[in-house]
């Protein structure tokens, strides 16, 4: 019966980790695959957690998924600032002591909160994962911690500590191979925080830097982002000339129709503040030209913001009217498009949540069928497992009774061996002050009344054999010989164990009398064991028997 219990439980439990398996392998794929791809290609990443089955994942892997997703829009370029579900994530992997998922959750954490306009929380959180990521000695993850927590201080004005950051992190990428990307873009922002302190020499220097270490890798693109942030930073300064000069060479670098269009923005902007209203005209046309065939509605949108600002201030009511209902089309576009994205999102979370509970309902009536086969399996195992361990404990009580019974009897044999032997030496002495006569006398009596109750005899007889009583009847026979051992070897200290072994010792007990007394059994390792280790303390010759010892140490002092 309990086989067949047992056959039953196990094929259920290999039919149901079975279906869990399938499922959880396949999801598991895919999420591998989407973590090779968040960083480089996120849109592709993306399209593999989009086929993840979500209703299958377990807690642990639907954090890792909500994390996953995140980090992939944010690498996307998409907005996150919605994106809240990290900070239960976050818990989630602190609680779980995972350092390295605690160490992303906290990072992209303080994207969130940075994207809601909560710069303090975010620092906090990019603290967090800087402590997480030290603990995995993750340092690429550690550069960009530390460069993102510099760009918060530089948007906060605080450039000193924004600077010293920055450092941090280009500390870190200059010892790491393939991170000279990085160590372009800190270099960027040593030399923008330098300009904003107005030390213009020394974020030439940092300029220079970044813009040679991406000529020497050849990469165009990050040479346009440094010339145009250096055009950025001179036309902050109220230097047109060197700030029309970076952006040009900007321009003749720029490789996409985007890059341009922004690179010709801030070229009107320079020449709008420098009051030449037509060159920052012929700007706009031209970022406006490069814009026609594209969908860059946000950059459109400041387009015409800026060129409603460039005509109103020329004095165009007409053409600033123009400009400005242009504007206003392109934001109200913006906005409807971000309201349609948003029910997009909560369209897809609605669909999801309808999907994992058809699911939940298909499988509702299979899972009860389970679960009663289940439960009645379990309930035959529990009866037979019950029925098995109240004959265990049946049988256990009985072993129990006949060794302590054989124990009783080993004693009394002990006791009767030792009366036996009673004379008129010190160790008879001991035997008759402990009270052997008496304890034998009343044994015998109750044992011929009442041979039952012998265990219980026995027990009682051998309670009152402790080591202070041993020590007792010592001092008795040699009066303060407790004392002189103690004072005889001040530097070692022996146990109270240690000492009552000393008084049956002087008194001339043997290694299987002293287990007897001591350890209330005939096994005589641990007395020898103990007996040895006595030696070494007291430092007792090899040559001379113990009890002679002890006796010249007696009559010495």
């Amino acid at each position: 019966m309990k086989n067949n219990t047992i056959i039953v439980l196990t094929v259920l439990s290999v039919l149901l980790a079975s279906c869990a398996k399938w499922g959880s392998r396949e999801n598991n794929h895919l999420m591998r695959q989407a973590q090779l791809l968040a960083e480089q290609m996120p849109d592709s990443a993306l399209k593999l957690l989009d086929a993840v089955n979500t209703f299958d994942l377990s807690k642990a892997e639907r954090a890792e998924y909500n994390l996953l997703q995140i980090q992939a829009k944010r690498n996307a370029g998409m907005d996150i600032s919605s994106e809240t579900e990290i900070f239960e994530v976050r818990e989630f992997f602190i609680r779980k002591k995972d350092p390295h998922k605690a160490a992303l959750a906290c990072f992209y954490a303080a994207f969130v909160a940075t994207e809601q306009n909560q710069a303090t929380i975010g620092m906090e959180y990019y603290q967090e994962a800087l402590d997480f990521a030290k603990k995995t000695n993750d340092k690429e993850l550690q550069g960009r911690i530390l460069h993102n927590l510099g760009y918060l201080n530089y948007g906060s004005s605080w450039y000193d500590d924004a600077i010293a950051l920055y450092r941090q992190a280009l500390h870190i990428f200059q010892q790491m191979d393939q991170q000279y990307q990085w160590q372009v873009h800190t270099l960027n922002s040593i030399a923008s925080a330098k300009m904003m302190m107005n030390q213009t020499d020394s974020a030439q220097y940092y300029y220079q830097q970044a813009l040679s270490l991406a000529h020497l890798h050849e990469n165009a693109a990050l040479q346009v982002r440094v010339y145009s942030n250096m055009g950025a930073a001179y036309r902050v300064q109220g230097q047109p000339e060197q700030a029309s000069y970076y952006s040009r060479q900007a321009l003749q670098l720029a490789a996409n129709d985007n890059d341009k269009a922004r690179i010709y923005l801030n070229l009107a902007n320079i020449f709008h503040e420098v009051n030449n209203a037509d060159s920052a005209r012929y700007y706009i046309q031209q970022a406006d030209t490069l814009l026609n065939n594209s969908d860059n509605i946000l950059m459109s949108a400041t387009l015409a913001s800026f060129s409603y600002q460039i005509e109103n201030a020329s004095g165009n009511c007409q053409k600033a009217l123009e400009y400005h209902e242009s504007y206003t089309k392109l934001y109200i576009e913006i906005l409807e498009n971000n309201d349609r994205k948003l029910l997009l999102d909560m369209q897809k979370k609605y669909d999801m949540t309808n999907r994992e509970n058809e699911y939940n309902r298909k499988q509702s009536r299979w899972w009860r069928i389970v679960g009663l086969l289940s439960l009645f399996s379990l309930t035959m195992l529990v009866a037979v497992l019950a029925l098995q361990r109240k004959n265990r404990k049946q049988k256990a009580a009985l072993l129990k009774t006949n060794r302590e019974k054989r124990e009783a009897e080993q004693h009394l044999e002990s006791l009767q061996h030792l009366y036996q032997k009673l004379s008129n030496d010190m160790k008879s002495e001991f035997l008759k002050k402990m009270g052997i006569i008496r304890d034998m006398a009343n044994l015998h009596q109750k044992h011929q009344q009442s041979p039952a109750n012998i265990l219980h005899d026995v027990q009682t007889v051998m309670a009152k054999y402790t080591i202070p009583k041993y020590i007792s009847i010592t001092e008795e026979l040699y009066p303060g010989f407790a004392g002189k051992l103690k004072d005889s070897f001040p530097e070692v200290k022996l146990t109270e164990l240690e000492t009552g072994a000393c008084c049956l010792i002087v008194c001339g007990f043997s290694n299987q009398e002293l287990a007897f007394f001591i350890h209330k059994n005939k096994k005589t390792q641990a007395v020898e064991k103990m007996r040895n280790r006595i030696r070494q303390k007291l430092n007792v010759p090899n040559s001379k028997k113990f009890q002679e010892f002890l006796m010249d140490m007696y009559r010495k002092n």
